[in-house]
């Protein structure tokens, strides 16, 4: 008996080593939500049902006014007006109780909750689907980027996506698409792995849900989770069989594991075609002032949002101190910007990183009156320079595991005492950077939680003297809804500056700066006019030794700075923008309060050599941009 008993504990203890293994795909059963639930440190749920007897329910009368045949799913227990219990009507986002307006008149939504279930009609996207929670809610904050259900068990995004670039490449485009801006990182083993991410079900592509559309699945679970409230994810993608522009992105993540649920949702997806048009409604973001400002970042605050010129900055590629001398001595620019900028990031791999006060002393030390520079802290949640191929900080943030080295480095700005413009996590709308959404299974809403927990860390910490800045790319990568910039946007509780950046890299034809900036004002206008801008990183190149030719898909030789008069004229007239700022025509830039110049260039290495591919780091070889900046940098402040 003995030797029996032996090998039933060797099997257990192997099979717990094989389940254990993180984000390897599980064959066999999945993970049941009590073996879930002790892992992420939570109760499991109880199953028991509660003996008190419930207030009868009455169908809702307004349901009646708006039902259709068409939404109808007799199977959920949705089949007439009936069955409703509870029907909304969101028009341009808000909830309205004229239910007689025609719904074809604006960005319409209804939401109609029955004993169990509720049915959801998307009239802008042309869909309707069956939601598996009966207290459903529509979050339209964001609604002409998507539509996001919240119940008490789940929140669900929905994107309707239709910027694929590739499209007309037929199946092959799509495939770029998908593989390069979708599912790189849930379909990626080693990035589950690193970490900590469970995958429940291989990748499945199924085409007998829907009649005549594909649909591709994933289920997946954020281990150690105790910390994490929704640490379930279930994702589909949506594609009409013969269509190769249009899909429907479905992102779910629960409290409790939901993979049937979540497929019968997916089940009942039914699609028509679009009646209304989804308009921006969500209106400008409050600009709120934080109550622990200390009175120097409040009168330094004042200060930005009052001056109509423009103060300058720059980063120093390597941020080496006698390139930082000889830039600011007579023989380049003969100018102390107002703005020094250095980045921090959480570490290298495993080594964590934190201020180098004495070299911030060194060349910062401004409080926006006593003439020396403020300080513009870039930090970023990164261990890998921004790969995005393998570990990101995002998940242990949320688990916590970074707290103690976030309370150091607020106890560290604390003590430098002057003004912190804090610019966290910069181009988050993007595919490189170890925070976009493409590295946090297609949410962006894993970087407000990020955000915020640092947030409140310093808040807690004390910390009395920082700006923050929220600093999206102007054109969002990949192409997409479900990562625009305004996805990302923390709060007006959590941010008091909106950073710009685009660049113009100078390889080919030119864009002007007040082209380009143009844009940028107008993607933003909407939201942050009552905000204080600044560039937070800019340049225009000279041209690099290295340009990719897109037809060969190989690099090939240039003359490095043949550009150079061009960049000459760009510089030029931004100053001149900058400089009449209060004139119409360049209303543009108004709002913009801070420039900082990208002094550092954009390498590729090919064979073991560094070449440089976009040349934006101002040095002796550039005279007449030099000439451009030594004329006009003194008169932004005349």
């Amino acid at each position: 008996m003995k030797r029996i008993a032996s090998v039933f504990i060797l099997f257990a203890l192997l099979l717990s080593l094989l389940v254990s293994c993180a984000g390897e795909d599980v064959s066999g059963p999945e993970q049941t939500d009590e073996s879930s639930a002790a892992e992420s440190g939570a109760e499991p749920v109880s199953e028991e049902k509660s003996t008190e007897e419930s207030e009868p329910m009455t169908p809702d009368e307004n349901a009646k006014l708006i039902w259709q045949e068409r939404f109808a799913d007799p199977d959920s227990g949705l089949g007439s007006p009936d069955d409703i219990y509870g029907a909304d009507y969101y028009f341009d986002g808000a909830l309205i109780s004229d239910y007689s307006r025609d719904h074809k008149s604006g960005d319409t939504r209804f939401v109609f909750r029955g004993k169990e279930n509720s049915r959801v009609v998307n009239f802008a996207d042309g869909y309707m689907l069956t939601v598996p929670y009966a207290d459903v809610a529509c979050d339209l904050s964001l609604g002409e980027f998507r539509t996001k259900l919240v119940t008490s068990e789940a929140v669900i995004n929905i994107t309707y996506e239709d910027q694929n670039p590739y499209y007309k490449n037929g199946a092959s485009g799509w495939e770029t698409y998908l593989t390069e801006w979708l599912v790189p990182r849930i379909d990626d083993l080693d990035f589950l792995n690193a970490n900590n991410i469970m995958r429940s079900s291989r990748k499945e592509v199924l085409t007998d849900v829907i009649d005549g559309y594909e649909i591709i699945e994933y289920h997946m679970f954020i281990k150690q989770s105790k910390n994490i409230e929704h640490p379930y994810y279930n994702i589909a993608i949506i594609r009409k069989a013969d269509q190769y522009k249009d899909c429907i992105l479905v992102v779910m993540k629960s409290k409790n594991k939901a993979t049937e649920q979540f497929q019968g949702m997916i089940a009942s997806m039914d699609f028509f075609a679009k009646e209304c048009e989804k308009i921006h409604y969500a209106g400008q973001y409050e600009l709120k002032i934080p109550e622990q400002w200390n009175d120097e970042t409040r009168a330094y605050y004042d200060k930005l949002m009052n001056q109509t010129d423009v103060d300058w900055g720059f980063f120093y590629e390597g941020n080496n101190d006698d390139y930082i001398a000889w830039m600011q001595s007579p023989e380049a620019l003969d100018y102390t910007p107002e703005i020094f900028m250095t980045y921090l990031h959480i570490g290298w791999y495993d080594t964590l990183s934190y201020l180098k006060t004495d070299f911030i002393e060194k060349h910062a030390g401004g409080n926006g009156f006593n003439g020396k520079p403020v300080l513009n802290l870039t930090y970023q949640f990164t261990t890998t320079n921004n790969s995005i191929a393998g570990y990101t900080p995002m998940f242990d943030i949320m688990r916590g595991k970074y707290d103690d080295h976030f309370r150091r480095i607020a106890a560290d700005i604390k003590a430098y005492g002057k003004p912190v413009i804090f610019r966290l996590n910069n181009e988050m709308n993007t595919d490189w950077t170890s925070y976009a959404g493409i590295v946090t299974l297609l949410d962006p809403d894993i970087f407000v939680i990020t955000w915020r927990r640092l947030y409140d860390i310093f808040k807690e910490e004390g910390v009395d003297n920082c700006i923050w800045v929220f600093n999206p790319i102007t054109i969002t990568c990949p192409y997409c809804d479900w990562g625009e910039f305004a996805c990302y946007y923390p709060g007006a509780d959590y941010c008091q500056m909106l950073g710009l950046t685009y660049y113009e890299p100078g390889n080919s034809s030119m864009d002007s700066f007040k082209n380009m900036y143009t844009k940028t004002y107008n993607e933003y206008k909407d939201y942050f006019i009552d905000y204080p801008w600044m560039i937070g990183e800019f340049a225009c190149g000279a041209g690099g030794a290295k340009v990719y030719d897109w037809g060969s898909r190989s690099y090939r030789d240039t003359a490095q700075g043949r550009s150079e008069s061009q960049q000459t004229t760009w510089c030029r007239e931004m100053f001149k923008c900058f400089a009449n700022n209060q004139a119409e025509a360049n209303r543009f830039c108004r709002n913009i309060k801070i420039a900082v110049w990208f002094s550092a260039n954009d390498y590729v290495s090919l064979d073991g050599t560094n070449y440089v591919l976009n040349y934006y780091k101002l040095d002796e070889a550039l005279d007449q941009t030099f000439a451009v900046f030594r004329e006009w940098l003194p008169k932004l402040h005349q």
